[in-house]
């Protein structure tokens, strides 16, 4: 049974202020919760309607709950319409502690991906679901960076969040203190295919805002940029299509 209370605090998770308030985010849909189970996610506290739970492709999903602890709560299909944050819900949802945010280990010389004042959240899930594709388990987020833990962006990322070891607020200069390569993406860049990096130096790929690119403070910081070559129409390629394309070419140099 769920109680006016938790309806009303899991409804107010979708601004940030009450994430950082009661240290929750909401995680929706089959996929990202999957994931949430799988990586043994600290105080995950899920919620499904009777017909999710009744249908047959959720059979085996049901199954590996009742091995964990979780906590499983059946609800109306008129209450998951409030928790949800989409038009048709999914049927099932989910809360869970926010990662707490330790300093981190730029010693460990692992490549990164660093995310300079990326807005759009469908853009951002995306990223952080193809850095977890490319085992590049590292994401930096730049000040002004939309919230990684935004109820759209964790849908977009289909579960990666559990995958990843995600920092907020961080400055590009840290890395330049640990001799990374800073690598960032500009359409004058040198073509992607003639880029060359070494082995012995981990990177870190910068992809900069959808309008405006990497910062204006950030490029003196950057060692070489790189760039998509056009072989047919149009103006530029979306963000998180250019993040995974080069992220496919540098992580298999």
């Amino acid at each position: 049974m769920i109680t006016k209370t938790e309806i009303k605090q899991i409804r107010s998770l979708s601004k940030k202020k009450y994430r950082k308030q009661y240290e929750q985010f909401i995680i929706e849909g089959l996929r990202p919760i999957t994931e949430a189970v799988k990586s043994t996610t600290p105080n995950l506290q899920i919620y499904m309607t009777d017909s999710f739970a009744q249908h047959p492709k959720h059979v085996r999903f049901l199954q590996t709950l009742q091995k964990t602890n979780y906590v499983l709560t059946t609800v109306q299909e008129s209450i998951m319409k409030k928790l949800s944050g989409t038009v048709t819900p999914p049927g099932i949802i989910a809360t869970c502690s926010l990662p707490k945010q330790d300093s981190p280990d730029l010693s460990k010389r692992v490549n990164w991906l660093y995310l300079d004042c990326i807005r759009d959240p469908g853009n951002l899930g995306t990223l952080l679901r193809t850095a977890a594709w490319f085992h590049v388990t590292h994401v930096a987020f730049s000040p002004g960076c939309i919230d990684p833990y935004n109820q759209k962006v964790v849908r977009g990322g289909m579960g990666s969040h559990f995958h990843l070891s995600i920092y907020q607020n961080m400055d590009l200069s840290e890395y330049k203190t640990h001799k990374y390569t800073a690598v960032g993406a500009d359409q004058n860049g040198t073509p992607l295919s003639n880029i060359t990096l070494s082995n012995s130096m981990p990177w870190v790929l910068v992809l900069g805002n959808e309008a405006d690119g990497i910062s204006l403070r950030n490029i003196p910081l950057l060692d070489c940029t790189v760039s998509i070559p056009k072989i047919g129409m149009g103006d530029s390629l979306n963000v998180a299509i250019a993040g995974g394309i080069i992220l496919h070419q540098i992580t298999s140099l």
